[in-house]
């Protein structure tokens, strides 16, 4: 039985494993998926909206402008994805792992963020705005022009991820406790317009 297939006749799906399938432009509103895996599956413009996910790994899936709105994920890795554009407002992601993603525009604004790592991933231009977040490791990653507006970043090691051109507040007050280098800090002060010589 395939992923659409068990949620309308049971409203969840447990122990299913799923390769090379298409499921582009999916409504999977408030379906529940647990301990599966998703092997080089599409989920191209599919839409999550308060599903429940945990225990899962997805495997180089395409979930390209996929809209997780109000989800929960408990326990669910990313790998190799692609998640350009994806949505994942006022999310709640607990103990996930996201490694080399491929997430250009990806949306986190008001999720609400614990113990989630993302590791070797591309998040250029994305908008993390008014994130609420505990344990957060972004590690090895491109974050270049991405909004960090009203969420505070202390206790945060982005030492070896490029912030280049990133929005904060017109105080910056986002950085306070940040772990920066020397030439992040020079970057996102000439940002600001600042001159440094």
């Amino acid at each position: 039985m395939d992923l659409i297939s068990s949620l309308q006749e049971e409203g969840e799906v447990t122990d299913l494993e799923e390769k090379d399938t298409d499921y582009s432009e999916t409504d999977f509103s408030g379906g529940i998926i647990r301990d599966s895996s998703f092997y080089s599956v599409s989920f191209s413009s599919s839409v999550f909206t308060d599903a429940v996910i945990t225990d899962t790994v997805f495997d180089s899936c395409d979930f390209s402008n996929a809209d997780f709105s109000s989800a929960s994920f408990l326990r669910v890795r990313f790998l190799h994805c692609k998640l350009t554009g994806a949505v994942f407002f006022s999310s709640r992601l607990r103990k996930v792992e996201a490694e080399s993603i491929s997430a250009r525009y990806i949306s986190f604004d008001r999720a609400t963020l614990e113990d989630v790592s993302i590791d070797n991933s591309d998040l250029h231009d994305s908008s993390f705005t008014a994130v609420s977040h505990k344990k957060l490791s972004i590690v090895a990653s491109d974050l270049s022009r991405s909004d960090f507006r009203h969420t505070p970043l202390s206790g945060i090691a982005l030492t070896s991820s490029s912030l280049s051109g990133i929005a904060l507040s017109d105080n910056a007050k986002e950085l306070k406790g940040a772990e920066l280098d020397v030439s992040q800090a020079l970057d996102i002060v000439r940002g600001m317009g600042v001159e440094v010589k």
